[in-house]
């Protein structure tokens, strides 16, 4: 079967705010070309189609980045904290409430803020609320003590209900999710709960980022919940990292350009159906792709790679269709829409077909084919084949060093290609290794893999 991939990348620029939630929008106004803060392109790897080869076609999203004096974002965010008993260990609840209070440090007046904590059961330590005083919120976050099990989804449904309180445009409406431990207590099915946080996510338009402390966590359903949830995953090795990590995310979020970011790509359904998406999560409805990115951010960068299969041969030329919609923050929430469309057509030779080749395409396409390969040995090391997991990340290694025979090396296929090597030395003795030596090998190529997937640096 003869396939086709299409790729996408987004990145990211705030206005006067309002309680209306993001399917209560203004009427679009269409931009004739990339002039608003958000700006993308379409690249085809090459404008012919010839013979049995795929067919690519990349899409690229970038955000302006704001003036460094420029007012920050308003927040509105839930902080949900594990104290079960394994949070005891290795001091790890104690760096939890540094972070937090770093965390009321930085609000602002205008900010809302609540906290949550799970165990056995859910306590709200902090309603959303703006901090009247802060000195008392510390010492009620330094009372905490570790104690139970995990309940992680009424904690984290909590957190969502504590933000939906408060929601509004123009505001960073997120849901920061911490946890050490496997969730064994209320709902605990990883697909269920990713569902969930994809139909929260498209109705209240709350985003969540998560954080997994230590090697015990369950790392597919954290980084799974921030997939759907249009946040951020963290693996946070070291306790110690805590509050510095959580900073990080603070500060990334300080300044929204544009909330309810979508991508849409239309295709010819007649030559074409869509046999993989990769990077995010995404809805296909008839002949359209749609990737809904929520908030974007100053210098933000998303990136999704779509691939089709070609149903019969391409006589004939081919339309792809792109449109960006965002709510522009910096302009009272006007609806931008931006077009392109690019055309892909039968090549006359395969000379012609040669040199219609796109280079820039071609090292997009390595990087997301290769991190797929080395997700799936990932997956088959989980399940304890380290012998199949050897042969398949060979397999990834192998492809990418054709790449990069054949085309210059990005800076992006270094990066996946380093992170195969490293992967592969520590698969090497992974029969030898300690239970605790194999989590810890397990997540930090997962984390690795995930980062080079969404571009994170």
């Amino acid at each position: 079967m003869l396939a086709v991939i299409l790729f996408v990348s987004v990145a990211a620029y705030t206005g006067t705010f309002s309680k209306q939630k993001p399917n209560e929008i203004n009427k679009p106004f269409k931009h004739k070309s990339n002039d608003g803060p958000i700006q993308f392109s379409t690249h085809l790897d090459n404008e012919y189609f010839y013979d049995n080869n795929s067919v690519y076609l990349y899409v690229d999203l970038k955000a302006d980045k704001v003036k460094a004096d420029r007012e920050r974002t308003p927040m509105n965010i839930a902080v949900v904290i594990d104290k079960s008993g394994s949070m005891g260990e290795k001091n790890k609840l104690e760096y939890v409430k540094k972070a937090v209070d770093y965390i009321i440090d930085e609000v602002g007046r205008e900010d809302y803020v609540s906290i949550i904590t799970y165990d056995d059961y859910v306590n709200v330590l902090q309603r959303s609320a703006r901090i009247r005083d802060k000195y008392e919120l510390k010492d009620k976050v330094s009372s905490l003590k570790p104690s139970g099990y995990t309940n992680l989804s009424e904690g984290m449904f909590e957190g969502y209900d504590e933000v939906n309180k408060s929601y509004s445009r123009g505001f960073v409406n997120r849901v920061f999710l911490l946890s050490d431990g496997l969730a064994n207590k209320g709902i605990t099915d990883r697909f269920k709960l990713a569902d969930m946080v994809r139909d929260k996510n498209r109705r209240d338009g709350i985003t969540i980022s998560t954080f997994g402390v230590g090697n015990d966590f369950n790392e597919n359903l954290m980084s799974d919940i921030a997939d759907y949830g249009k946040g951020n995953y963290y693996y946070i090795k070291n306790s110690s990292d805590i509050p510095e990590i959580f900073a990080d995310e603070l500060k990334s979020v300080r300044n929204l350009i544009g909330q309810g970011t979508k991508m849409r790509i239309k295709f010819p359904t007649e030559y074409l159906g869509v046999s993989k998406v990769f990077g995010y999560p995404y809805d296909i409805s008839g002949d359209e792709v749609t990737v809904d990115f929520k908030d974007v951010f100053s210098g933000q960068t998303k990136s999704v790679l779509i691939k089709f299969d070609v149903r019969k041969k391409i006589d004939r030329k081919l339309s792809f269709d792109s449109e960006l919609t965002y709510e522009d923050v910096n302009a009272e929430f006007k609806m931008v829409s931006s077009n392109e469309q690019k055309e892909l057509q039968p090549a006359k030779s395969n000379e012609q077909y040669q040199k219609g080749k796109s280079e820039m395409v071609a090292q997009n396409i390595s990087v997301f084919e290769s991190n797929e390969m080395m997700e799936n040995a990932l997956r088959e090391a989980d399940n304890g084949d380290y012998n199949k997991a050897r042969d398949l990340l060979s397999g990834a290694k192998t492809y990418m060093n054709e790449q990069m025979n054949t085309i210059s090396s990005s800076p992006e296929m270094k990066r996946q290609s380093e992170n195969m090597d490293k992967y592969e030395k520590d698969l090497g003795g992974a029969e030898t290794k300690s239970e605790e030596e194999k989590k810890e090998m397990q997540k930090q190529g997962k984390y690795d893999n995930y980062n080079s997937r969404k571009k994170n640096q």
